[in-house]
Formats: C-alpha cells, structure tokens, sequence
C-alpha cells in the first residue's frame, strides 16, 4: 500500500527551516559579498586580487585610446574597463573581508563585526531570512565612521545589498554543492561619494549599482553575470569627460567565454575636434576559449553624435587571439566614418598574420561598404555559451 505524501503547510516549512538554531559564522562568511563573488572578469587573470596595484592614470587611458595610426584598441579598452570596475568594487570588499575574518560581536540571525583600522571605525551587518520556498537571504550593510576623539562615531553607510543563496547551505560560491545546483544572486550598491566623506584621500565619486548572478550547474558548468549601473560615477583617476552615468552588461563561464556591452562617451582623437566635444559609444565584446587553448576575441564599436555630422556614424573593430590567460594580442583593427547612407567617407585598417578574426564572430566589416557591419541590435553570444 502506498503511504500518503505528508505535505506541510508554507508557514510551518517555513518555520521548520528557521527553528534550527541561528546561523553558524562561517554559514554567514561563504554568503559574504566577497570579491570573488562580484569582481567581473575578461581573462582569467583578472580576478585576481591586486589590492596594491595602481590606478592608470587619465593620461595615460588617453595615450592608449589614441595610440600609433589611430589604433582603436577596443579590446584593450574592455580590458580597463573590467579592471575600473574590479578596482573599485575592491576599495569596499576589502574592509568585509577583514571584518568577517574575526568573530562577529553577537550571535543569532543578525551577526555585526566591527574593527578599526588606520583611523576608521569599521562595521559590517548580516541578517539571515529564510524564504518559503527554501532559499536564504542576506541582507548587509557596510556602514564606515572616521574614529572620534570624544563622543560617539558618526557612521556613513558606504555599501548596501542582500544575497539569496539557493541550494545546499553549506555550499560555498566556487562549490557545485556536491552535484547540486547552486546560485547566488542579489544587489550591492556602492558609494564612493559617501566613503570619500569618511576617508580623506578618497578621489572616486558618484554610485555603481550591481545585480550580480552567480549559477553553479553540477553538469553545464559555471555562468556569471552581471548588470552594472553606474550613477554620476567618476573614478578615482578622474575623467575629463565628468561624471558618467550608464550601463554595463557582462557575462562569463570560466574557461569557455564571455561578453561586455558597455555604453560610453568618448572624445574620438581620429577626427577633428578641437572643441573636444564627446560622441555617444556602443561597445560589444566576445571572446571564448577555443580548442587549442587560445583565446579568441572581437570588439565592435559604434559612435554617434559629438563632432560627427548629423546622420554619420563612427564603426570599430578590433580582432584578438593569442595566450589561454591574460589579453591576446590585437592582430586586426578597422575603423571607418560612414555618412547617413551607409557609405564610407574615410577608413583606416591594418592586420597582422593571415587569420586574425575568428569566423565564427560573424563577417569581418569592409572597410569601403556598410554589408557586413556589425549589427548592434542582434543578441549578442559567445561560442559554447549556455
């Protein structure tokens, strides 16, 4: 005889996922927004920590954006960006990771480090929820205070968020869970405006805003993700273009591939300006790990507006393959000025070996017709992608 399935009701599931005594420390450390949780990534090597490494400075983006026979470097550029972002997101992870090294001061659903450090009275907050449907929520806040000689701390909150962790509890972020699925997504808002009111040599300003989505499947493998918004954001080398307010799109299986679509506004030193008025940027960006162990990678741009006649329109492209970590060199680069037809007015190119451009990003663009231009409304992918 078959026995009845014993089916609770949601709030005593609910209740029965949340009577098991509170959350151990190192439950609360591995759902911790932590730097190899958020940091983006183009190559392999880019999420490493490098908490000492140097900002670029403004001049020197300018010389790179510039550079001999006004090489587009558009590869390179998806490359700064990444490291922009990591740079930055790693001037708030590192105070939560010294924090939750310690023992936090209470114990319970609700757990608090606090520490200071160089003149900086530091403390971190996670709250444990438990959903109906099983998942565990984290909500944190990262609240900073210069230390004072009398009276009490006047904390600033420079770092917000939640993390919902779905799949085995003891799972970490880089753990399939023991053939299970496991997935942490959530939002961390970073301000660097309010961190530059507590510390003094602060330079960065404005907000980023990141939705992240980190998913373990035990048989596809690993997928990352990310939306990144940035408000009135000027980073810690400045920019001549001011505040920036726009977008960034990412994507990444380790070890198979990835994507970069980012909106900028750019000063195009190819074309006459002498006003240095700046042009609207698309940027698309894809590369994956082919079956040599390569890395192949395109970059197209497109950019309107500014100094550009009405109607006319700036195309880039830049092709890369080479080492399985790290930049592969730029072998192929193209750039055109296309006026309201779609007809080109001026293009410079140049290549290097016989194959630079992977076939399997689509048709190369011609520098003397519109046929094979990029398509920045088509969905953008990447070899092996899931």
């Amino acid at each position: 005889m078959t026995k009845p399935n014993r089916i609770l009701p949601l709030t005593l599931l609910a209740a029965a996922f949340s009577c098991g005594g509170s959350a151990t420390v190192d439950e609360f450390r591995a759902n911790a927004p932590t730097f190899e949780k958020l940091a983006i990534a183009q190559n392999d090597g880019d999420m490493v920590e490098a908490v000492a490494d140097a900002a670029p400075s403004a001049a020197a983006l300018t010389d790179a954006s510039a550079g001999p026979d006004c090489h587009p470097h558009l590869f390179v550029r998806t490359g700064e960006i990444v490291g922009r972002v990591n740079r930055h997101f790693r001037k708030h992870l590192h105070h939560v990771e010294e924090l939750i090294a310690r023992n936090p001061l209470a114990d319970g659903q609700t757990k608090t480090w606090e520490n200071v450090r160089d003149g900086v009275d530091r403390k971190f907050t996670m709250t444990k929820t438990v959903n109906v449907d099983g998942s565990i929520s984290y909500s944190f806040e990262l609240d900073l205070a210069a230390v004072a000689t009398t009276g009490t701390p006047a904390f600033v909150k420079v770092m917000s968020g939640s993390l919902t962790h779905i799949g085995p509890t003891d799972a970490e972020d880089s753990d399939a869970g023991a053939g299970a699925l496991v997935e942490n997504k959530g939002t961390v808002t970073f301000d660097f405006t309010a961190l530059a009111s507590v510390t003094a040599h602060e330079r960065s300003s404005g907000q980023i805003t990141d939705t992240f989505d980190n998913v373990h499947d035990p048989v596809k493998g690993v997928k990352r993700s990310a939306s990144i918004a940035l408000t009135n954001f000027v980073p810690e080398e400045g920019d001549a273009h001011g505040p920036r307010t726009g977008s960034y799109l990412w994507e990444r299986e380790p070890g198979v591939g990835g994507k970069l679509q980012f909106q900028d506004t750019a000063i195009l030193f190819c074309l006459p300006n002498p006003a240095g008025v700046q042009s609207d940027l698309t940027t698309v960006a894809r590369w994956y790990k082919a079956s040599t162990g390569e890395v192949h990678g395109r970059t197209d741009a497109r950019a309107t507006g500014g100094q550009l006649p009405a109607g006319d329109t700036w195309m880039g492209v830049t092709c890369a393959r080479g080492q399985s970590s790290g930049a592969p060199g730029e072998g192929f680069w193209m750039m055109k000025l296309e006026d309201s037809t779609g007809a080109t007015v001026s293009s410079q190119s140049a290549q290097l070996g016989t194959e630079p451009c992977d076939p399997v990003f689509g048709a190369v663009p011609s520098a003397t017709d519109n046929k094979t231009d990029y398509d920045f409304t088509a969905a953008v992918t990447f070899p092996g992608e899931w």
